[in-house]
């Protein structure tokens, strides 16, 4: 029923305080219809300035709260509760639709991202309380189907931000019943296309620093990124008999940062969480299937993902254990030949340097050295190479997902430290894990 004069007249007689507060309670979008009604509901929705009422509806919608929440990478400026608020409700607008223009699906899907980044960090004590930026970034696309038949956005920005979105996610919004046959193909095809990227040796070069990264400003390369974690996490999910109680934490919560174990009271010094035992899963390919898949098609621009379907073709994983520890960087060892990251031009997150040792298949031990620094925009990258027998054999390129410490971990690729022409390349999932972790390679070194 349309509010009438007499009505609103009577919704003036209540102390305008009053009037706001029960505001709060009601859907932004109602609050809005609300202030069309006539000049003083205007005003009282409007024209406060201490956004009393926006600041409540995004706290009550619910929302986590920005201003504990503090990052040298966040804008400079009094937080603008309406208009954030009224950014997050356009976005669900938009994944409802059912039709959009592909500039709105862009903003909408920016507005995700920047939801999920500023979501509140994992504290002592509330391990288990979710954010509820990253529940409503679940519901909207959960319940619109939004990304599972969203199109390429055919611009490389686009491409980038719906990578880095799906990258976030880890597939836990593609998953199928049994008889869903169309979810199984689509599956089937991103996997395919995850491969290609993955396993093409063209997209490892001097100019990204042999990882995930694009040419330019050496930002991160998020398809490649995307293509990485659906690489490794469908290899695990064949592989549900191996190493079942060892597995990376994956999905918008594993993004938080702190929400790595151990990592919610870290040591003076260790800003990235890099003391504890790790756990890392690396890929790769026969190296005459490797060789075969990017050389045996010259013909073609593209390399045929066709090949991974033949019936020989095989992919291997292989399960390392890591145990890392901070060191001063005047003590890496010679034979440590990898360029080192540029000072941080933050003071709260210096570069930090790191060694420890590896266990691989057979039990055989590894010595690991590298280093994380603090990239522009607030992505945590990690460099590091493999030493055995006083040898320098491969080089690793990643980037942690999510804030400082995520329990997701670091995404990247691995190849020969020298990079020769043939040399292997893979991808691979490093991610912490509680002391008292399950161990299978340490094992095998007393057995």
């Amino acid at each position: 029923m349309a509010a009438t004069p007499t009505t609103l007249s009577r919704v003036f007689q209540i102390p305008p305080e009053l009037t706001e507060h029960t505001l709060t309670l009601c859907h932004p979008r109602d609050v809005e219809s609300f202030s069309q009604t006539c000049r003083k509901a205007r005003r009282l929705v409007y024209g406060s300035p201490d956004q009393y009422l926006w600041r409540q509806l995004f706290l009550l919608f619910p929302f986590d709260d920005p201003r504990l929440i503090s990052s040298p990478f966040q804008q400079d400026g009094q937080f603008n509760w309406r208009k954030e608020l009224h950014r997050r409700m356009e976005a669900q607008l938009i994944a409802c639709r059912t039709s959009s223009t592909l500039e709105d699906l862009l903003k909408a899907i920016e507005t995700f991202i920047s939801v999920v980044q500023s979501a509140a960090p994992v504290t002592w004590g509330h391990e288990r309380v979710p954010s509820p930026n990253l529940l409503w970034v679940v519901e909207v696309l959960q319940s619109t189907n939004m990304l599972r038949y969203l199109p390429l956005l055919f611009s490389e920005e686009g491409n980038q931000s719906l990578a880095r979105l799906r990258a976030y996610l880890a597939l836990t919004l593609d998953e199928y019943d049994d008889d869903d046959v169309e979810g199984k193909e689509r599956l089937k095809s991103i996997r395919t296309r995850s491969r290609c990227q993955v396993y093409d040796l063209r997209n490892y070069h001097q100019d990204n620093d042999w990882g995930p990264f694009n040419i330019t400003a050496g930002e991160v390369d998020w398809t490649h990124i995307e293509s990485i974690i659906n690489v490794v996490s469908m290899n695990l999910s064949d592989r549900l008999n191996d190493w079942p109680d060892t597995r990376p934490r994956y999905g918008l919560e594993a993004t938080r940062a702190y929400s790595a174990p151990g990592t919610t009271s870290l040591a003076t010094g260790d800003w990235a969480g890099i003391e504890g035992h790790w756990r890392r899963y690396v890929c790769f390919m026969d190296y005459r299937d490797l060789f075969a898949f990017n050389y045996g098609n010259r013909g073609h621009g593209q390399r045929d993902g066709t090949y991974f379907d033949t019936p020989h073709f095989e992919e291997a994983m292989r399960l390392i254990e890591l145990k890392l520890t901070l060191i001063d960087a005047q003590t890496i060892p010679e034979v440590y030949t990898l360029g080192r990251f540029p000072d941080s031009p933050y003071t709260h997150y210096p570069t930090l340097y790191f060694t420890g040792s590896s266990w691989g298949i057979k039990g055989n031990e590894a010595t690991v050295v590298g280093s994380v620094t603090m990239s522009e925009g607030g992505v945590v990258r990690w460099r590091f190479a493999s030493i055995a027998n006083s040898h320098i054999q491969w080089s690793s390129e990643g980037v942690q997902i999510g804030g400082i410490a995520s329990a997701f971990g670091v995404i990247g690729t691995w190849t020969g430290v020298h990079h020769d022409h043939g040399d292997p390349v893979g991808p691979f999932w490093l991610y912490k894990v509680e002391d008292d972790h399950p161990i299978y390679m340490r094992t095998l070194v007393n057995n």
